[in-house]
């Protein structure tokens, strides 16, 4: 089609003054702004009498309802709905946090004693992701897990829908930009779950895309001010705000310093420094605007702070010991992308993943913020790289520069009429519970063989049979999942390492025997879920006065032979 360009366009040119042919003029506008500028940019019209050329120009139109954008959104969307009916809920604080929430919305009132666990129960504890606790509550009790599922993937599918459209306005073709995506979600799949941390990944994404365009000239500093109440709100939704903060300070911090050595900064006088620190002041003040004060930030030190949880929680190890290969290969490429840039100064938004990028190798539950950070990073780079520049010369069509044109506010609506389309229908269905598969409910599905589902109607029984805050033995992962689906009992241990503590999660982690013997004499719990390959299991089974009550999803369920025998 390229090479019939010139033809094209002297053709357009001789039937400026056809009126007749003006919807023909429409679709060679059409197909030169697509060629060129890889979008869409002006309305096709469709009524005229020449019914081939109208034929000809509905169907264009239809094509401006399909970007790349739209085409990502629905791919993914349709990915997490299927894919991710089981294992977004793969992580056992996706209950335990339902379940806080919940409780909340019941009393209403704040948590500030444990109500969940037998060994700490009455202890102080604070509901550090309260806000977040109470909207996943919330959207629970009106559409179950199925609407979970369901804002989950909207939010994910819309949010790096919009990512990739930053890409593509920074001139990147689909296919560099979709690739580059892929590499992200390869890095942050295993961490994609119904759960607080999406808030962070969320918001981290957009308070770096805005420190991009501060540095980038694209905002001024004064708009760097809707900063405070979004902190403000992260706070309140997860402890994720510390790497916010966190990436606030270095890029204001080495802003600063290029200053300094009289290197392109944003910052181009006393009174945009003034309000730059302002800001970021006002921002860290913003922690204690919650309804816990201080203790909320001392919870989340003491997780980030320790040194057992890592030992526990597989998530909070290190890349090394993870294999995240897809970590380490996006790492490698950023870095060498980087690198091209030389012997241009690099911007300081440029050298904040590489932080990131250490954080992650460090605990590589930071490895889809990592992933977040260099998509966004890479948009404002890439074309002023050697590397893109070399695969240029080779003459890779994929590492071309699209001017990117700006549509109007209408393809803007036309863009996300298919998204809202597909979205709205399915609320419409989970509201009415119609059965109908992706869109309708019921469609969330815990995993049996990760999930011990088939134990379920014994553990409730055995609930409903016994007082209220009756203790039950369990493995780390069975904490919130016990929590949510038997709130009647007690759990041994759950997610919330703030509350048991290094010693709490050390003594979980050494439990043998004689340690299981112990704790039943003194709790006088009489079940136990375990984990068929724990080393609790393995200690479980040489005990005598025990028996398997029942088996299924991995999961091993004991019962004591001779019932109350340790009260």
């Amino acid at each position: 089609m390229k090479k019939y360009w010139p033809q094209c366009t002297r053709l357009f040119t001789r039937l400026q003054s056809k009126d007749e042919f003006r919807p023909f003029r429409a679709f060679l506008t059409l197909t030169l702004s697509r060629g060129e500028r890889g979008s869409f940019r002006a309305p096709i019209d469709s009524h005229t009498t020449n019914k081939p050329l109208r034929k000809a120009c509905i169907r264009v139109n239809s094509y401006q309802y399909f970007s790349p954008e739209t085409l990502f959104f629905l791919v993914f969307w349709l990915f997490l709905m299927t894919y991710g009916r089981s294992e977004l809920f793969k992580d056992p604080d996706t209950f335990l946090h339902t379940a806080v929430g919940e409780r909340m919305l019941e009393s209403g009132r704040l948590i500030y004693t444990d109500p969940f666990s037998f060994t700490h129960h009455g202890r102080p504890w604070i509901a550090q992701q309260w806000l977040a606790e109470c909207a996943m509550a919330v959207i629970h009790k009106l559409d179950g897990l199925d609407g979970l599922l369901l804002v989950t993937a909207t939010l994910l599918a819309g949010f790096y829908a919009w990512i990739l459209h930053r890409l593509a306005r920074s001139g990147l073709q689909f296919m560099m930009a979709f690739l580059i995506l892929a590499l992200a979600f390869a890095c942050s799949s295993l961490h994609f779950h119904v759960r607080p941390l999406i808030a962070s990944i969320l918001l981290l994404g957009i308070v770096f895309a805005w420190l991009g365009d501060y540095e980038s000239g694209r905002k001024s500093v004064y708009r760097l001010a809707w900063l405070v109440p979004l902190f403000i709100l992260w706070t309140n939704l997860h402890g994720g705000v510390l790497g916010g903060l966190g990436t606030l300070a270095v890029a204001a911090g080495g802003w600063t310093a290029w200053k300094i050595l009289g290197w392109e900064s944003p910052i181009q006088g006393v009174r945009d420094g003034a309000v730059l620190y302002l800001v970021v002041l006002l921002c860290f003040l913003s922690i204690y605007i919650n309804p816990y004060g201080a203790e909320l930030p001392k919870a989340w030190f003491s997780i980030y702070g320790s040194s057992v949880v890592p030992q526990v929680i597989d998530e909070h190890v290190s890349a090394w010991r993870q294999g995240a290969f897809f970590l380490l290969f996006f790492g490698a490429a950023y870095g060498l992308v980087l690198a091209g840039i030389y012997p241009r100064r690099p911007r300081i938004t440029w050298l904040i993943p590489l932080v990131w990028l250490y954080l992650a190798c460090t605990r590589i539950r930071n490895a889809p913020l990592f992933a977040l950070v260099a998509t966004i990073a890479l948009g404002d780079f890439f074309f002023q790289s050697r590397v893109t520049e070399w695969m240029v010369r080779k003459g890779s069509v994929t590492f071309r520069r699209i001017p990117y044109a700006a549509g109007t506010g209408r393809d803007t609506l036309r863009r996300w009429a298919v998204p809202g389309g597909l979205v709205a229908p399915a609320l419409v269905l989970h509201g009415l519970s119609v059965s109908v598969p992706v869109l309708g409910t019921p469609w969330a599905k815990l995993n049996p063989r990760h999930w011990p589902v088939a134990l379920l109607p014994e553990l409730q029984a055995y609930a409903a049979a016994h007082p209220e805050g009756t203790p039950v033995f369990n493995d780390f992962l069975y904490g919130g999942f016990l929590i949510y689906h038997t709130p009647r009992l007690r759990v041994y241990i759950d997610g919330r390492c703030e509350l048991y503590g290094d010693e709490g999660l050390l003594a979980y982690g050494n439990l043998d025997g004689a340690a299981v013997t112990a704790l039943a004499e003194r709790y006088g719990f009489d079940i136990a879920l375990l984990e068929n390959d724990s080393h609790v299991n393995q200690a479980m089974r040489t005990l005598a006065g025990w028996e398997v009550w029942r088996q299924g999803g991995g999961a091993v369920l004991y019962r004591r032979i001779n019932p109350g025998a340790g009260r």
